[in-house]
């Protein structure tokens, strides 16, 4: 592609899935647009790993090959079935405004990102605390510890009755809620802040910001 040429892809990275349109100036790709999309992972895609954890298959976790997750230790965690430690964070929304934004701002930062899936089985016998989308939830996992994204209907504001949160399992349950907390508030301070990503050879040396390293590239995220 040459210097100026534009690229729109879809591309996962910590579990999400964005439509990136990225240009070219000299040896990195520097985005200039980027939505929330689905798309079906190209067939012997390793990227990305998906584990259980439980025995029915009915809770996982998405992650990224360069991340360090313990699905075993994890699922061992919510066999306990003690109650979620819950952490409420300071940000509310409307009933139609989107909150994607946190995960997209978790991952500039926290290499602890992914995806929780919970399906329709598990909620019904309430395996754990519903998560904010169960299907796709933001989660910090950290050895046999997890927190993810909640969202609860307060009633008390008119225009943003819910209310953003964490709820954790494990022996680091409190230090990975407040984390994930921290990471709710962060957006709710610029909520249209955009992220920017670079690009570049793995051969090249980093620029500044939060730097995600894949076998041919790194992938630099900043606000």
């Amino acid at each position: 592609m040459k210097d100026g040429g534009r690229l729109v892809l879809p591309l996962r990275w910590r579990g999400q899935t964005r439509s990136v349109a990225l240009t070219r100036h000299g040896n990195a790709l520097v985005s200039d647009g980027m939505e929330l999309c689905g798309f079906v992972p190209i067939i012997g895609q390793h990227g990305e790993k998906t584990s259980p954890l439980n025995a029915d298959d009915t809770i996982r976790v998405h992650y990224d090959e360069d991340q360090d997750v313990d699905p075993d230790g994890l699922a061992a965690t919510l066999q306990t079935r003690r109650p979620a430690l819950e952490v409420p964070s300071a940000q509310r929304v409307g009933g139609e405004e989107p909150f994607d934004g946190v995960w997209l701002r978790a991952t500039a930062g926290d290499d602890r990102v992914c995806r929780l899936e919970v399906t329709p089985q598990a909620m019904e016998q309430e395996l754990l605390r519903r998560p904010a989308i169960p299907v796709r939830s933001p989660a910090i996992v950290e050895d046999n510890s997890l927190a993810y994204l909640t969202i609860t209907r307060e009633g008390t504001h008119a225009e943003r009755p819910f209310r953003l949160g964490a709820a954790a399992y494990g022996p680091q349950a409190e230090e990975l809620a407040r984390d994930l907390v921290a990471h709710i508030d962060a957006w709710g301070s610029d909520r249209l802040a955009v992220l920017r990503m670079t690009i570049t050879p793995a051969s090249y040396a980093s620029t500044a910001g939060h730097v995600i390293s894949k076998p041919e590239s790194r992938i630099t995220l900043t606000y």
